[in-house]
């Protein structure tokens, strides 16, 4: 599911805070599927863990350049990553942006240095090992909405591009369910299987 190719090792990256969520179902149901097809699975599930999303000095120093060690719980997050050969992100879409606690994923966890880093000449080289990512959103509203007010462009460029692209990753898909809250079994049934021939 969600690549062309198997992979060895797929982190899964959820953000809700309420267990018998969409997010949660559409979590577990992408994990069932690529354990099908013998990827060992990995699920971060930010709430459940109690992530904490806030930058904290240490984070800023890291960020300024200055050598200190990696808070734990980054180092953590770090390593699931450097395991995984696909990265996926299952996330609700609030205020046209990702939950709270993902962007503060993104601002804690992409550090300088490990996700990018500057070039001799001064450029921002992105520094991730190229995996496929995956992102799967949740949305209340309908297309239309999405496009008549641009946030179909604005979540390309905030996320696929100014996020993941910025850290060197190049094969960046999103998925949107839309009238995720009035969305029948069977609509959720055939977005899913939408996510299959992703590639």
């Amino acid at each position: 599911m969600l690549v062309a190719n198997p992979v060895n090792n797929a982190l899964i990256v959820t953000a809700h805070p309420v267990a018998e969520s969409l997010s949660h179902s559409l979590t577990a149901r992408i994990a069932g599927r690529l354990r099908e097809q013998g990827t060992q699975v990995e699920i971060a599930d930010l709430h459940a863990e109690a992530f904490a999303p806030a930058m904290i000095r240490p984070d800023l120093e890291l960020y300024h350049g200055n050598a200190r060690a990696l808070p734990a719980d980054i180092l953590r997050e770090q390593q699931r990553v450097e395991r995984a050969d696909m990265l996926v992100f299952v996330f609700p879409i609030y205020w046209w942006s990702v939950p709270g606690i993902l962007k503060g994923w993104f601002d804690r966890v992409l550090t300088l240095n490990w996700a990018y880093k500057a070039a001799e000449d001064g450029r921002i080289v992105g520094n991730l090992r190229d995996v496929p990512v995956r992102l799967v959103a949740i949305a209340g509203s309908d297309v239309k909405g999405f496009d008549k007010h641009g946030y179909t462009t604005a979540i390309q460029t905030q996320l696929v591009e100014g996020v993941f692209g910025f850290c060197g990753l190049k094969d960046v898909k999103l998925n949107i369910l839309y009238e995720a809250d009035t969305a029948t079994a069977e609509q959720v049934d055939d977005f899913l299987k939408s996510l299959e021939s992703v590639g």
